[in-house]
């Protein structure tokens, strides 16, 4: 009776176990049916496939040869990869295999991106860029260096220069001449710290006969002649713009055609403030008075400051150039802007590399260098009204006094002002009370008591005599140049909007509205940028969008023909390829 009992109950468990089963089966089956439909709800699947087609794979074709040139030289353009490339390459640059190899783009000693090292005993040299001197004062043609070196006031190691040619497989020895410093001691000191120097390598007038009458193309520094360099420059020369500077053309300056200014604007570091507004207004300000072009340096700034800054490079008002600094200190966003907030002396050194580069870059394609930060104007006053006149105006004072320096100014200087932020209340003009008024407009309270001259003062700085440049004046100039000169506050002033340094209460300010002259001009110009920014960056943006179109479609395209065969036998429309 058990075994007959055991027997059922085992039939009866074999029973229960494959119903289980099949139930689970049909969960399973009823779960799949769901998620099916859910799918085509959200318009998933629609076609009948198992499952989402992914996007294509969009491919980045690597650049090869010139194009791969052009992209080293865009990413390092200190760096002379054409002239490696299709000249000290192929013909494999050198005096002989163990001496003066010409130094290949990829064993440089790179610093921080835009710089590059050169240790020579105990001087350590950070080289920032080079250029082409061959002023009308200069006995022999100089190839300048601008660097940095990690002492000021002492000796340094014999240097040489390797100047390379196209054409001509063996360098061109020549030694530093001038270690010129662009900093005075006495300013400030620390041991070790990044002091900037303008180096000189004349270009001697004996060369080879394979490189008379030709000019260098790149320059590398090396204690010794043999040495294989650790830095390679090209060697800067651009052309005059294509409205001529007048001393380019040996005009006098008092003759119709219009002297030529560049303005030179140090790091932009303003990576929490949107000074759009401001800056609009500057730059327009600075057109007015008679800039041609503005070129100015970049730390990091606020993505609004971007938009204006790329309106303005489309337009060709203004080249941006990135910079770091030559301590090494990386291009963090939040890092660098505390360092440069902390870092007085070190923020100071460094910004005489971009007012120096500035202008022997642009040597040749303007009369005056104008060194301003974006809340500083020049000018004009009385008749005046732009920088032309104020240079003709100089000349003619000193003309009239019997003077014979006028065409001979290194520099001509400006006393500074300052404007408070006290605004001016609008029941005294009306025309402030036109709502959104200009910045410049509404500031019109001038701390009354000028600085003394020589302080807080900006110039403009005589391409054809200057020689190194602090922020405020010409620190050293050629031969043949006179003293630089500073200008009466009656002829103009340079307006600072900062508070002044001193405490000061209303009795201190004055109503200066000299600015006001230009008002409408200025105006209309701001309200130009305004309506034009986003037309401008469109146009930026739509060969890029159209690129992109136009490889969408071409992949759509072969999708197509891909599928053509599929759909005689799969009727269901294809799945989008997003």
């Amino acid at each position: 009776m058990s075994t007959r009992g055991g027997f059922v109950r085992l039939k009866v468990l074999v029973a229960a176990t494959f119903l289980t089963l099949l139930l689970l089966l049909v969960a399973l089956h009823h779960t799949d049916e769901l998620k099916t439909t859910a799918l085509g709800r959200n318009g998933e699947g629609s076609a009948g496939l198992g499952k989402v087609t992914p996007p294509i794979v969009q491919h980045l074709e690597e650049p090869i040869k010139e194009e791969l040139v052009r992209q080293l030289e865009q990413e390092l353009p200190e760096v002379d990869y054409s002239f490696w490339y299709h000249w000290a390459k192929p013909m494999g640059y050198k005096i002989n295999n163990t001496c003066a190899p010409y130094p290949d783009p990829l064993d440089l000693q790179l610093h921080n991106i835009y710089w590059q090292s050169f240790v020579n005993s105990n001087v350590t040299f950070r080289l920032y860029a080079a250029y082409l001197d061959k002023r009308k004062a200069l006995k022999l043609p100089t190839v300048r260096i601008l660097v940095t070196a990690n002492q000021i006031g002492d000796q340094f190691p014999p240097t040489h220069c390797q100047l390379w040619f196209e054409g001509h497989r063996e360098p061109v020895l020549v030694s530093v001449a001038e270690y010129l410093t662009v900093w005075v001691k006495a300013w400030g000191f620390k041991r070790n710290l990044n002091y900037p120097h303008l180096l000189s390598c004349p270009i001697p007038r004996e060369l080879p006969p394979a490189v008379i009458n030709k000019l260098p193309k790149t320059v590398s520094l090396v204690a010794k002649r043999c040495d294989k360099a650790s830095n390679s420059l090209r060697v800067n020369q651009k052309p005059p713009l294509a409205a001529q500077n007048a001393t380019s053309k040996g005009q006098n300056v008092t003759e119709t055609v219009a002297l030529n200014f560049g303005v030179c604007v140090k790091g932009f570091d303003f990576p929490y403030v949107d000074l759009s507004e401001r800056l609009i207004e500057w730059f327009e300000l600075q057109r007015i008075l008679g800039a041609s072009r503005i070129y100015a340096y970049m730390y990091d700034v606020h993505p609004a400051v971007q938009r204006v800054l790329d309106y303005y490079q489309q337009t060709g008002f203004l080249e941006l150039r990135p910079l770091t600094l030559a301590n090494g200190m990386p291009r963090l966003r939040h890092y660098q802007h505390m360092l440069l907030q902390q870092r007085k002396l070190e923020k100071r050194l460094n910004e005489l590399i971009p007012y120096n580069d500035c202008f022997y870059r642009n040597l040749y394609r303007h009369d005056y260098l104008v060194n301003v930060d974006v809340d500083e104007v020049i000018v004009p006053k009385g008749e005046n009204r732009n920088w032309h006149q104020l240079v003709q105006k100089a000349h003619t004072l000193e003309a009239e006094k019997g003077g014979k320096c006028a065409g001979r100014f290194p520099a001509l200087c400006f006393i500074n002002s300052y404007f408070t932020k006290v605004v001016s209340e609008l029941s005294n003009h009306e025309e402030q009370a036109i709502a959104g008024e200009l910045f410049v407009l509404q500031h019109t309270q001038r701390f009354k008591n000028y600085s003394q001259a020589g302080r807080a003062t900006k110039c403009f700085h005589n391409a054809q005599l200057s020689l190194t440049l602090h922020n405020h004046f010409t620190l050293k100039w050629l031969p043949g140049g006179c003293n630089p000169r500073t200008l009466d506050t009656s002829v103009a002033q340079m307006q600072h909007y900062r508070e002044p340094d001193a405490k000061y209460n209303q009795t201190d300010l004055v109503e200066d509205r000299s600015l006001w002259k230009f008002a409408g001009e200025l105006r209309a110009a701001v309200e130009y940028v305004w309506l034009h920014l986003d037309d401008v960056l469109t146009q930026i943006s739509d060969p890029e969008e159209q690129q992109l179109e136009d490889s969408l479609d071409q992949d759509g395209d072969e999708l197509d023909r891909e599928l053509q065969p599929l759909q005689q036998v799969i009727q269901a429309r294809p799945v989008p390829v997003s």
